[in-house]
């Protein structure tokens, strides 16, 4: 090292730092996740380090000296920290902590004191301004010492000492690969330093940042052409935090050792917790853990989750055994097999409707056919078999409805008048009027909507002459040709009224109630079908006398949102 002069040495120093911000812009298009934002970080240090210090040996102005030396010594405690993050974030696989940023704080106070260097805490001469040396000195006594000579080295020695753990506990050979580049980046920047340290080159000589430079060439390279940090595994305590399902791990003693985010928001469990006293707290889990199964529910303060159980031994070395509980979220599979379930079963009760219930006309008009074939006139043969078929349609068409009333309706913005008017349109009303109160919208399924008012107002309508149903025979006795039917609004809903005979309140029980008819040519499923339409959209129905004297069923829960009360008295009239 001799050889090397004062101006050799800082030319020399100049091109290494020219390597490492060339490093630092070759890296500039990398996506700046962990490991690779705080390597290009500590390679700006370098460069820093590397031509503060060529310039250092090459300028010949004290005054001017001493200010590149005072941003020099604060590249070299940064260049320690940005190589010890990069150790943390690579070993960890996660970002290093917000505090660690704690250590740059002494930095920036070195650097504020190095201009005025009060009471010589930095550099230890009397006027640093105008000394000749080529560094200015900084013997005991000054703060620069421990945090250049001591932090530095202890900081890239716990580095190292995280690189050599992930190098042992690795198993995959890419992840050897990556923690032994990063390694030799460690060394080829400590070991220059130690001889530094050590006196062991001339004082206006650091080869420090020259091994540094050299070494982020490779490492580089390696991040350009082989991914070499994309490539790393994320965090196993990541990975366990951000499950969507709960975890709680028990230690051999059946202690709670850890749980993940989501198991300490589904459950009360906290580290420490015996299993007796996690069962205690959580009847979830006492349920599937005392008993031979393995679903449970739990409250989450906003609904219900339905979780699979599943424990699982956890070798803990010695011959220990500690315990995984696996909570696995099958809330969504549990509501689309209930809805199976419940799909299932509404075709199940079609069929068995079908073949039940077509069965009495089927045989009526078979009986009658035979009659027809037998007798001279067969008239009124025929009309009874015609009538016969006619029950049979009307039976379709009622059992397919409710089929189709139970399946989850198609929500959208309706407008109730509308389609009590399109409704009334299609039954047969005779010479009874329809009274529209209130313009309103609700969020309703427009098709099952338009059956519900169809179905009431056939109840409210299809009478003979003396009161009694001749189709749907589902009306209770009231109503009639002539009958009013209103429909309007109430503070939670709407309603649907007559001004008939009403229904006796024994009745009011059982109305609707599938395949009970109080009339005899009713299939019994008019307001059964009506009763399922309000149950799918999550409403309420009721039935009472109304003001006059008829009937009113009350549809409440519904979202109403009233417009304008109608003209002309506050009714619509359609006849």
């Amino acid at each position: 090292m001799a050889l090397i002069s004062p101006t050799v040495a800082g030319s020399i120093m100049l091109a290494s730092g020219v390597v490492s911000g060339g490093t630092v812009y070759w890296l500039r298009t990398e996506p700046q996740g962990i490991v690779i934002r705080w390597f290009r970080f500590a390679m700006l240090c370098g460069m820093v380090w590397s031509v503060c210090f060529g310039l250092i040996a090459l300028v010949e102005s004290p005054p001017l000296r001493l200010a590149i030396t005072n941003v020099y010594i604060i590249a070299v405690p940064s260049a320690s920290i940005a190589v010890f993050a990069v150790a943390y974030e690579f070993t960890f696989r996660e970002p290093i902590p917000r505090t660690y940023l704690l250590l740059f704080v002494p930095v920036v106070l070195l650097f504020v004191l190095s201009w005025f260097n009060p009471g010589g805490l930095i550099y230890t001469v009397e006027n640093a301004y105008q000394t000749r040396e080529i560094l200015v000195p900084a013997e005991p006594g000054s703060v620069r010492l421990p945090l250049n000579m001591i932090g530095g080295p202890l900081l890239t020695t716990m580095a190292a000492g995280l690189i050599v753990g992930e190098v042992i506990r690795a198993e995959h050979t890419a992840r050897k690969i990556q923690a032994g580049t990063i390694l030799s980046l460690i060394a080829a920047g400590f070991i220059p330093g130690m001889a530094k340290v050590l006196d062991l080159v001339p004082p206006y000589f650091d080869p420090t940042p020259i091994g540094w430079a050299l070494m982020s060439l490779l490492v580089a390279g390696s991040i350009k052409r082989f991914d070499l940090f994309r490539l790393a595994p994320s965090s196993k305590r990541q990975v366990f935090e951000e499950l969507a399902d709960p975890i709680v791990i028990l230690n051999p003693e059946g202690v709670v050792a850890d749980v993940n985010q989501t198991a300490a928001t589904l459950f009360t469990v906290e580290l420490g917790m015996t299993t007796a006293e996690l069962e205690a707290a959580n009847p979830a889990i006492d349920a599937v853990r005392s008993t031979t199964t393995t679903q449970t529910t739990v409250d989450d303060g906003d609904d219900e989750r339905v979780v699979e159980y599943t424990a699982v031994n956890l070798p803990q070395g010695y011959g220990t055994v500690g315990e995984i509980l696996l909570f696995r979220d099958i809330t969504e599979q549990a509501a689309t097999a209930a809805a199976l379930e419940a799909k299932t079963d509404r075709l199940d009760a079609f069929a068995s409707r079908v073949s039940h219930d077509l069965q009495s006309p089927i045989t009526v008009a078979r009986s009658y056919l035979k009659i027809a074939r037998r007798g001279d006139d067969p008239g009124e043969a025929l009309t009874e078999i015609d009538a016969a078929l006619t029950r049979a349609e009307t039976l379709i068409e009622d059992i397919l409805a409710m089929a189709r009333g139970g399946q989850q309706p198609d929500r959208r913005p309706v407008e109730l008048a509308s389609h009590a008017h399109q409704a009334w349109a299609a039954v047969s009303t005779t010479e009874a009027s329809l009274t529209v109160e209130d313009e309103a919208t609700i969020s309703a399924d427009a098709k099952q909507l338009l059956r519900l008012f169809e179905n009431l107002f056939r109840n409210a309508v299809e009478h003979n002459s003396t009161g009694t149903r001749t189709a749907s025979g589902d009306a209770i006795e009231h109503g009639g040709s002539d009958v009013t039917v209103r429909v309007g609004t109430t503070d939670d809903g709407f309603y649907v009224a007559d001004d008939g005979t009403g229904i006796s309140a024994d009745r009011q029980a059982t109305i609707f109630a599938e395949q009970v008819s109080h009339d005899a040519d009713g299939t019994g499923y008019g307001l059964a079908i009506v009763h399922d339409i309000v149950v799918a959209h999550g409403w309420t129905i009721t039935v009472t006398d109304s003001e006059n004297g008829g009937a009113r069923f009350d549809i409440t829960g519904v979202d109403v949102e009233t417009a304008t009360t109608t003209a002309a008295g506050g009714e619509r009239l359609a006849e």
